[in-house]
């Protein structure tokens, strides 16, 4: 049986016969360059009886019999030769590169990495894309493809075994990446020892549940945090956002995706909270979801800093550098300079002239203050 063009040309010079004896009519030296194993096969090859003088019959070709089927040869040969590719799918591209490995063709792993890069490939199905991403050793390709695997499950290890080239080194690394990005993502969203997050800044005391509200916000619950920014080091939050952060640190842990934080369930408890104040109810709705926005984008850099197979740090803190921020947002920065340095001043000149206008009883204690305040050292965030 013959194959069908391109691989049915009088001008071939050699026939690669698949194991249900389909002859592929191809050209030494174009196979010769795309694959050295084949190179040598064809060398190798038992040469045909030259046909009798004054014969009509065409030249013999050298046969080379391969153990792959047609369907895979053709697929293959396809990748070799200048010609437009057929329509591919996951497991075809995971046929392609065994045979690329077996034939030692470097030309056909180039030409897959384009298709383990396409998005509908990457949306579907990112674990096979990181699978065969990891056996051709992309490591371009691996990174990609394990950040989209955060959003989904890993499969029980009863459906692993459908994963087409997937070891167990490469898993075991994909699962470590997994746990530091949670460790990572969560650290964004988490309160903890009665602090506002690191990473949280000074100009963001706009939004209404940052700001103090005199009004009715006070007869909500409240929670004094610690905030070394502020001129006395601390802040009364109400629950709410309390609240909110921890239910998306929960959230995280159920699903790594950096939307979750703009997840309607989690957004519209603390926006009916805010409402219940006169004061912050028309501006509640939308200062909420720009925090849930900023959120969003400080944990996907908090997930993009985590290198695949690399060391995460524990503690994400202002003296630490294991965050390496993207140029998306710069939340994250260990430095964390305030994108409003002059807002930043002036608050803080405005909050020391409050201070001081307040009335004191005791003379002593007004003396007392100023003195503290004079010799209190500049932040160092300027």
């Amino acid at each position: 049986m013959r194959a069908c063009a391109p691989f049915n040309s009088k001008d071939a010079d050699v026939v690669l016969r698949s194991s249900d004896s389909v002859d592929f009519k191809v050209h030494k030296h174009t196979v010769s360059l795309a694959s050295p194993v084949l190179a040598a096969l064809i060398h190798h090859a038992p040469r045909p009886p030259p046909p009798p003088s004054g014969s009509r019959r065409h030249r013999r070709r050298p046969v080379v019999s391969l153990s792959e089927p047609s369907e895979f040869l053709e697929i293959f040969l396809r990748f070799v030769y200048p010609v437009p590719e057929p329509p591919v799918t996951l497991h075809d591209l995971a046929t392609l590169l065994e045979l690329a490995a077996k034939y030692d063709s470097p030309s056909v792993v180039s030409r897959v990495r384009l298709h383990l890069q396409r998005s509908d490939f990457l949306e579907a199905d990112p674990l096979q894309v990181y699978a065969l991403a990891s056996f051709a050793r992309m490591d371009d390709v691996v990174r990609v493809a394990a950040r989209h695997t955060l959003s989904r499950p890993i499969p029980p290890s009863d459906k692993l075994t459908d994963v087409h080239l997937l070891s167990g080194t490469a898993l075991v690394r994909l699962l470590d990446y997994r746990t530091q990005c949670v460790r990572a993502a969560v650290k964004v969203a988490r309160i903890s020892e009665d602090a506002v997050p690191w990473w949280v800044q000074l100009q963001w005391r706009r939004l209404c549940f940052l700001s103090e509200c005199g009004w009715e916000c006070t007869k909500l619950p409240r929670r004094s945090l610690k905030w070394h920014k502020t001129l006395h080091e601390r802040v009364d939050v109400p629950q709410y956002w309390v609240d909110y952060m921890n239910s998306v640190g929960a959230a995280l842990r159920e699903r790594l995706d950096p939307s979750v934080a703009r997840d309607p369930r989690l957004v519209r408890p603390a926006v009916e909270q805010a409402t219940q104040c006169a004061k912050c109810a028309s501006k509640a709705h939308w200062d909420v979801e720009e925090f849930a926005r900023i959120l969003e984008e400080a944990v996907e850099e908090a997930i993009s800093s985590v290198e695949l197979g690399g060391d995460c740090a524990d503690e994400y803190d202002e003296d630490s550098r294991a965050l390496v921020p993207t140029t998306k947002t710069n939340y994250l920065l260990p430095c964390d300079r305030v994108v409003w340095p002059l807002f930043d001043y002036f608050f803080n000149v405005y909050s020391k002239r409050q201070w001081l206008d307040q009335p004191y009883d005791d003379e002593d204690d007004f003396d007392c203050d100023q003195d503290e305040l004079v010799s209190r050292p500049p932040s160092s965030d300027y």
